[in-house]
């Protein structure tokens, strides 16, 4: 599935970044806040990783439906995150302000990433992709 792929870059993507940001935080609000970026890095992925799943297999069996899954798709994930922030929120687990501000900006941050098409240029471990697009522009 493309969307599985997807997900695959970004979560490539997200292991280079996740030292970064947990050291960050952890230098500028102690291991509560690096917990909480790591807490907020995992949902994003999982997340994300929920969505392509769904919104891939719709794609795959009846794309008529891809619209409305997208949204049941958005609806389900808004409740699942909100669930579990509920649940971290109540069992005394991170800093929930840390912990949504990783995940919406991890989120937006990844899937701008992908947007931007970069996803032809290989990350460490894997494969450069080919496709006759590219390779008709090189030869252009």
């Amino acid at each position: 599935m493309v969307e599985l792929a997807m997900v695959k870059r970004m979560a490539r993507r997200c292991l280079l970044v996740s030292p970064v940001v947990v050291i960050a935080l952890w230098v500028f609000g102690g291991g509560s806040w690096a917990l909480s970026g790591a807490i907020g890095l995992a949902m994003t992925l999982a997340n994300l990783w929920l969505s392509a799943t769904i919104i891939g297999r719709v794609a795959e069996h009846n794309p008529r439906l891809l619209m409305p899954a997208g949204l049941a798709t958005f609806g389900l994930s808004l409740l699942l995150l909100t669930a579990v922030a509920a649940g971290l929120v109540a069992a005394d687990i991170g800093f929930f302000p840390v912990i949504g501000g990783v995940l919406i900006g991890s989120h937006l941050v990844l899937v701008l990433w992908e947007a931007t098409g970069s996803h032809g240029d290989p990350l460490p471990g894997s494969a450069p992709q080919s496709n006759a697009h590219s390779q008709k522009t090189r030869s252009s």
